[in-house]
């Protein structure tokens, strides 16, 4: 008999799939979502409800390299069964904000620039569009909003057939430690020019600009 195993901690969907773990279908609320026609969407859950792998099942049913697994990883769920015109068609950008020490002010913030960078790359590494020059250009910025404008400002002109899915894991776990322990922090990096609030405010101008 072949027994399924429980995938507690296990947040790669692909992983889920491959290793015969039990999974509870949720693909029906990818639909769901495309049909609420909403840009920004936040999930708001306990520790351990399956956000991350939610992300993870995002990242696979909406990235245009996942496209040759669609069936092997799809097939047998209801997506798989009545897919999206969207499946598959994003270039997706996610960045993993988990992990970041948040010792000083300075480590926060070299944590956060390089949780950043580690997305971009990805992305660079995932996809092959940029150029050298083109990619030197982008790692080479200071903070983590000038890197998501350079990223974007050099994406930008190339007029792709496909747009950016912009995917956030953890956006909150380390500003939660702040609003623990140094609150006076927190507040100066979520408000007024701080680089947690700047960094979102470079991708709303970027969603503006399509």
């Amino acid at each position: 008999m072949n027994k399924k195993k429980i995938p507690y901690g296990v947040s790669n969907f692909e992983a889920i799939k491959n290793d015969n773990y039990y999974y509870v279908d949720k693909t029906k609320y990818l639909e769901i979502l495309e049909n609420a026609n909403e840009k920004y969407l936040f999930f708001l859950r306990p520790r351990k409800f399956g956000k991350s792998l939610f992300v993870s099942l995002l990242q696979y049913y909406y990235g245009i390299e996942h496209k040759n697994k669609f069936e092997k990883l799809f097939g047998e769920y209801y997506i798989g069964k009545n897919p999206t015109t969207k499946a598959n068609s994003y270039y997706v950008l996610k960045f993993d904000f988990s992990g970041i020490l948040t010792t000083t002010p300075e480590v926060t913030f070299r944590e956060f620039r390089a949780k950043v960078l580690d997305g971009i790359k990805n992305f660079i590494n995932d996809y092959g569009i940029f150029s050298e020059s083109e990619k030197d250009d982008i790692v080479s910025q200071e903070s983590s909003n000038q890197i998501l404008i350079s990223f974007f400002n050099v994406f930008r002109p190339k007029r792709l057939e496909n747009k950016i899915y912009i995917l956030i894991d953890e956006y909150d776990h380390f500003t939660n430690e702040l609003i623990s322990f140094r609150l006076t922090e927190f507040k100066d990096i979520v408000s007024k020019n701080g680089y947690v609030r700047k960094f979102y405010e470079v991708i709303k101008e970027g969603t503006g600009s399509g």
